[in-house]
Parts: C-alpha cells; sequence; structure tokens
C-alpha cells in the first residue's frame, strides 16, 4: 500500500533570496561598521603618527608654535621638518618614529602628511582673518588638541560657514568665500 506522502519546502524559495540578500547587506554593513568607519573616525594614518593631544595638550604647546602662518597668511601652514627637530633631537631620538623624522631631515624631504581637511578650488578661506578675529582652531577643526589622529569632525560645507557666519553676525555675501 502507497501512501500519498506531502513533503513541503521549508522555506518559500523568495524567501530563500531575501534571506541571502539580507545576510549580504549585513555582511557589508558589518564591514563598513569595523574596517571603514573608524578610520574615518580616527583619521587617516600618517607617515609618522603625530598626537595632537600629547603635544598640545599634555605638553602644552601653542598651536601657533607649530602651525606658525595662521595669523599672519591665509594659510596655516604645515611645520617644517626642521622645526620637529629643534626639540627630537633632545626629546626621545632613539624612537624609531622619530628616527623617521630624522631620516628626512638628514635627506632634506618634506614629511609627506596626508591632507585632512579640504575644500574646494573655488573656495577662498582665510586662516589670519578668522584668528585676528579671535576664532578658535576648534571652531572649525572640533577638538583637535584631544585628537591623536586628526579626523575631520565638522562638514566642510557651504552650509556649514553660512550657519557659523550668521550667528557671527558675519557677513554671508558670495564674494566673501567665493572669488
Amino acid at each position: 500500500m502507497s501512501e500519498n506522502i506531502n513533503i513541503e519546502k521549508p522555506f518559500h524559495p523568495l524567501f530563500k533570496w531575501a534571506l541571502i540578500a539580507s545576510m549580504f547587506g549585513i555582511t557589508l554593513w558589518m564591514i563598513y561598521l569595523v574596517y571603514i568607519q573608524p578610520q574615518q573616525r580616527i583619521g587617516a594614518a600618517q607617515p609618522i603618527p603625530f598626537s595632537h593631544r600629547l603635544h598640545v595638550t599634555d605638553k602644552q604647546i601653542d598651536c601657533k608654535y607649530c602651525h606658525s602662518y595662521t595669523d599672519r597668511s591665509q594659510f596655516p601652514g604645515m611645520p617644517a621638518v626642521q622645526l620637529c627637530v629643534s626639540c627630537h633631537k633632545y626629546i626621545i631620538p632613539q624612537h624609531p618614529e622619530i628616527k623617521k623624522l630624522h631620516s628626512y631631515y638628514d635627506n632634506k624631504k618634506p614629511i609627506p602628511w596626508k591632507r585632512v581637511f579640504f575644500q574646494p578650488d573655488f573656495v577662498f578661506f582665510n586662516h589670519k582673518r578668522h584668528i585676528k578675529l579671535g576664532v578658535e582652531c576648534k571652531t572649525c577643526h572640533g577638538s583637535i588638541e584631544q585628537m591623536d589622529r586628526v579626523t575631520q569632525t565638522f562638514p566642510m560645507k557651504m552650509g556649514f560657514c553660512v550657519t557659523c557666519h550668521r550667528q557671527n553676525n558675519a557677513s554671508v555675501e558670495c564674494y566673501i568665500c567665493h572669488h
């Protein structure tokens, strides 16, 4: 006697594909959270690790000591290798990262720092003007004095600047920033 056995599939085929797609999406999201997002949060790795927290907060070195052009130029300037070596000739000169610093100095090459803050070519930003008006670095750069690796904490977009200008009764005329 043969019985008619009806074997049902445990899942509808459409459900299987939805499950596979969901798992793929979750995997991509996890990759983003674990690998990509932390890089944005902690900043790009630099050729020589530099901690603003250590130098500015712990050692209390003024920002303008290294970025000496902020109040004299439209560009803040990156410190020359000679400036770094002037201290690190005596301070932990045998540290492997400081040896890298000395290598750049000895070969008369600038340190190829990776840029963190970007502005479009059509935007003119004058650091000197803002510093002379008493705008603190952290207004645009965030709490950089607490960062071991610099990251852009605020969006360097027009809306960010216009909001700040309006809050401080500064001009929002186009020609102020766009030349």
